[in-house]
């Protein structure tokens, strides 16, 4: 029988974490505890997320950070079979700064389905948010295929501060651990079900993009009014977050590695790199251009590696705003898993992964030993920086604590796949086919036959991506079939609501008769509300796409087993009547890549291209219907398409939406309503729901977040 938890069980659990090798490349949380299941087989793994606030500086600039148990962005470890339970607390305090009214944790990738369709962690749709001072406990059963996956908070824009970090789901595990005798290693039996590779070591890479302003002060800004002649001296101006200041590799960096352009980091050239030291004393680095803290200290992520040996690097992209390319200097490494499936095995020097996606490869430590470069560039945002890491072959004569004797790899020589999609295939992970080894069976979900799709769709959903300008609130939006999506009120999770009158959401729906050419719905010029709906419903199939622009909740309904083709178009920003006033925004034609995530399901990728919208007399016969792609998040090209499908068999709601958490929060999703007639029944207990909430698309004015925030003393937009 396994111990309960103990001391003993906690440095068991530890060690055991270092001896997997998860851990070794940055923090991991340790279980409070392992039980046998008494339900079932497998195992009650309990986690305790104590959420606080502290000052850090993973990039040698001291902020307000976000802590995970005491730790930043920690992986969680969990063996498929076994149940997940999250003990979430929010100590973050009530007059920290932000735009949400809690916390909620997404376990991004994972199915969620059954009773977990409730704990998927977007907030409003399953449960509330869990309040400041309060706290809840998630769980749920783990059923799928061991990989490399995704947490971060789902409500308030926090993960942006380090409330994220990688979720590991190991083989099932054979037996619970033997604990050891004092001084001892802990025993493990064997994985029930080895992993497919072999490997002698496991390394995890956590990128995320790193501002030195907190997400919220970031993301009030974005909805202040673009429109100048909409902008007073209370509303405030628009500002875009920009380019981040670094590039964080398992949490560590340095902003000084590269140079920095004023105004949060943008610029019209990408910038020089010079990494000058693996570890960054106090005070060594000039001061940024546009603020006064100095250098508090910091250091890189070293991945250590024996002479010979063959490792895993899990490779997980938790940006807000970056696709970047991932090269390991002097090694090849083979893919072997995008989005935690198994893939044909590809060998390349570099890597493409976007925000919300995961790759697996192998590397082999066979090269003279020394150190080498790992470095992280930046795509598709002009003037972000670089990462750097330190990959240190364990021989003698390699110094750990240094940088390689070469120079740094410039961002400028390392560019992503190209846009005819042939020249660069293997840094695309979403042209990655499946593996064709048999194995790969134990992949599958329940009741899944193969990784192959349906050969034909019965229902086709087309959603096109446009970015526009409302003229009452001179708001900037970005929308999917002109339809700029925000987030509650009312406060109550739109399951329960669907529960109890399954005609809930089809009776507020806008009728084709109210949509008359010149939009409908407020432009939600307030900034919270109760329980009463007051941003319209467009509901497909019941209410036509406006003709201009409109706010309001975006739903796709899904009958159960339907087998959907989800056809997604890239236009220009300003496409669909964007621009109500002509003279703000007539040449607003630009357009920019997006990593699109499906939630509760996985996808086949059965095509995408950059050459203008899905045509399907030119690209029909193109698309791969035998060994697609197989993800649960995948890029549109700027001015390009996709075409995914998936089957409708998980009862409850899910999100679409873009993974650039500005772009979420400024409307770019849909949900998918799906088969709620066989929804599980909700848990026993939930998270309070506050009698007032606020919306994503409130406007902050100066005014308001003086009155609320203003002597708190956390860090704010200009007042």
């Amino acid at each position: 029988m396994a111990r309960t938890a103990s001391s003993a069980w906690r440095l068991c659990a530890a060690l055991l974490l270092v001896a997997l090798g998860v851990a070794r490349a940055g923090p991991a949380l340790v279980p409070d505890s392992v039980k046998p299941d008494p339900k079932g087989d497998g195992f009650i793994v309990t986690f305790t997320l104590n959420v606080t606030v502290a000052y850090g500086a993973p990039s040698c600039f001291s902020r307000s950070i976000v802590l995970t148990s005491g730790l930043f962005e920690p992986a969680i470890v969990i063996n498929q079979g076994d149940t997940l339970r999250i003990n979430l607390i929010n100590n973050i305090p009530a007059t920290f700064p932000t735009v949400s009214d809690g916390i909620s944790i997404h376990y991004h990738g994972l199915r969620m389905s059954g009773p977990a369709a409730w704990l998927d962690g977007v907030s409003y749709i399953g449960l509330c948010p869990v309040a400041p001072g309060s706290s809840y406990e998630y769980e749920f059963k783990v059923n799928d295929p061991p990989g490399t996956y995704l947490w971060h908070d789902h409500a308030a824009g926090f993960k942006g501060d380090g409330l994220e970090g990688p979720l590991i789901v190991l083989p099932p595990r054979a037996g619970p651990p033997v604990m050891p005798q004092p001084g001892a290693a802990p025993a493990w039996p064997p994985a029930a079900q080895p992993d497919m590779w072999a490997y002698d070591g496991d390394h995890t890479l956590f990128l995320s993009d790193w501002y030195h302003a907190t997400t919220s002060s970031m993301l009030f800004r974005l909805n202040q009014p673009f429109d100048s002649a909409k902008v007073t001296n209370d509303s405030g101006a628009w500002n875009w977050v920009g380019n981040p200041q670094a590039v964080l590799i398992n949490g560590a960096g340095f902003y000084g590695d590269c140079s920095l352009y004023p105004v949060a980091g943008g610029g019209p050239t990408p910038p020089a790199c010079a990494p000058s030291a693996f570890t960054v004393a106090a005070g060594r680095s000039a001061q940024q251009p546009w603020a006064s803290n100095n250098n508090p200290g910091c250091t890189h992520t070293q991945v250590t590696v024996q002479p010979g040996k063959t490792y895993r690097l899990r490779l997980v992209n938790a940006a807000l705003l970056v696709y970047m390319s991932v090269c390991f200097e002097g090694h090849n490494v083979t893919l072997i898993a995008a989005d935690a499936v198994p893939v044909a095995p590809v060998s390349t020097q570099c890597v493409d992964v976007n925000s919300g996606q995961r790759i697996d490869v192998l590397l082999t430590a066979d090269q003279p030993a020394a150190n080498y470069w790992i470095s992280v560039a930046a795509q598709y945002r002009t003037g972000a920086p670089a990462g750097y890491a330190v990959l240190n072959y364990a021989a003698p004569g390699v110094n750990a604590s240094t940088f390689p004797a070469t120079a740094a790899p410039q961002p400028v020589n390392i560019t992503p796949w190209s846009a005819d999609m042939n020249a660069k295939v293997v840094l695309a992970p979403e042209l990655l086919v499946p593996s064709s080894d048999p194995k790969v069976a134990r992949y599958r979900r329940p009741g899944q036959a193969s990784l192959a799709p349906p050969p034909t769709a019965g229902k086709v959903v087309f959603v096109n991506l446009s970015q526009p300008l409302f003229s009452e609130s001179g708001q900037l939006r970005w929308a999917l079939d002109n339809v700029a999506m925000p987030r509650t009120p009312p406060c109550q999770p739109l399951l329960s609501s669907l529960r109890k009158d399954p005609k809930y959401l089809t009776k507020q729906a806008v009728p084709a008769s109210q949509v008359n050419g010149t939009g409908v719905g407020p432009n939600v010029l307030v900034g919270t509300a109760g329980k009463s709906r007051t941003t319209p419903v467009y509901y497909e199939g019941l209410s036509p796409v406006p003709v201009y622009p409109a706010v309001g909740l975006h739903i796709v309904e899904l009958a159960g087993g339907a087998v959907v083709d989800l056809i997604v178009n890239n236009n220009p920003a300003n496409s669909f009547n964007g621009d109500l006033r002509p003279t703000v925004g007539a040449t607003r034609t630009a357009m920019e890549q997006h990593p699109f995530h499906l939630h509760g399901h996985r996808f086949w990728v059965l095509g995408r291209g950059a050459d203008g919208n899905y045509n399907a007399s030119a690209h029909a016969a193109g698309l791969n219907t035998a060994n697609p792609a197989y993800r649960d998040t995948v890029t549109i090209a700027a001015g390009g398409w996709a075409v995914l499908r998936f089957v409708a068999d998980n009862p409850g709601i899910w999100p679409f939406h873009c993974h650039l958490l500005p772009h979420i929060f400024m409307g770019q999703q849909l949900y998918f309503v799906e088969d709620i007639k066989n929804l599980a029944p909700p848990p026993s207990k939930t998270p309070k729901c506050p009698s007032a909430c606020r919306y994503n698309f409130a406007p902050y004015t100066k005014s308001w977040l003086r009155a609320k925030y203003g002597m708190s003393g956390w860090e704010l937009p200009p007042l």
